[in-house]
């Protein structure tokens, strides 16, 4: 049996209203659950972008509040393509194609990554890194939103001095260097890094600001437009 098609005023009530549920569907903050066009797209830009465009891109995703919190960092699935491919570019590793890329992101996918560099006062008494949190709080909603708490955090602590963080031909390097010791017997622990990962997923359009607090106080804070972020 053949189906007749839609008359033109019926055709035009559904695309209405398939207009009207796209438009009710929130907008994603960032990319989330790349597929292999956009990780493509990040290698392409790794590869090809000069040091002041990878600056211009990396400037949006890191904060340096002050001392207590020396630098907060957001890494999403496209940020970590980058990063991944600059650091791979610089050793002389050419092993990272579209598959390489999509199985190294098979942990990260659906999160933002934020990772928080601490230091402390020279005269702490920490044994490890202390239990400080890590909240997205949304700015531009109406009322006073509830801050997104993490689905899991991690925590390495910082013995002895601090660096210019590594590589040093990208200062926007957000992660800590594998030669940083964990266990030491006579450094004293003057620092450390907090990786928080957040659903990246319900995160809507906008502007965010990350808070680090311990207990009451907040020891550093930074507001990232998301917007902005892929």
């Amino acid at each position: 049996m053949r189906i007749a098609p839609l008359r033109p005023a019926l055709a035009g009530v559904w695309l209405a209203l398939a207009l009207a549920l796209c438009a009710l569907a929130p907008a994603r903050a960032v990319d989330a659950h790349l597929d292999a066009d956009a990780i493509d797209q990040a290698i392409i830009f790794a590869r090809q972008a000069t040091r002041d465009e990878r600056r211009a891109f990396h400037d949006g995703y890191f904060r340096l509040p002050g001392q207590a919190v020396r630098r907060i960092s957001l890494v999403s699935e496209y940020r970590r393509v980058v990063l991944l491919v600059e650091e791979k570019m610089r050793i002389l590793d050419r092993n990272y194609g579209v598959r390489q890329m999509t199985g190294m992101l098979k942990p990260w996918r659906g999160l933002l990554e934020v990772i928080v560099e601490l230091q402390f006062h020279p005269q702490n008494n920490y044994v490890g890194v202390p239990l400080v949190d890590v909240l997205l709080v949304p700015v531009d909603g109406a009322g006073a939103p509830m801050p997104l708490v993490p689905e899991g955090t991690d925590r390495r602590p910082r013995f002895g001095q601090f660096w210019d963080p590594p590589p040093m031909d990208a200062p926007w390097w957000p992660f800590p260097p594998p030669s940083v010791p964990v266990i030491t017997g006579s450094e004293p622990l003057t620092g450390g890094w907090i990786h928080a990962r957040f659903d990246a997923r319900p995160l809507a359009r906008g502007r965010y600001e990350i808070v680090v607090k311990d207990g009451g106080t907040t020891l550093g804070k930074g507001t990232f437009d998301l917007d902005a972020l892929r």
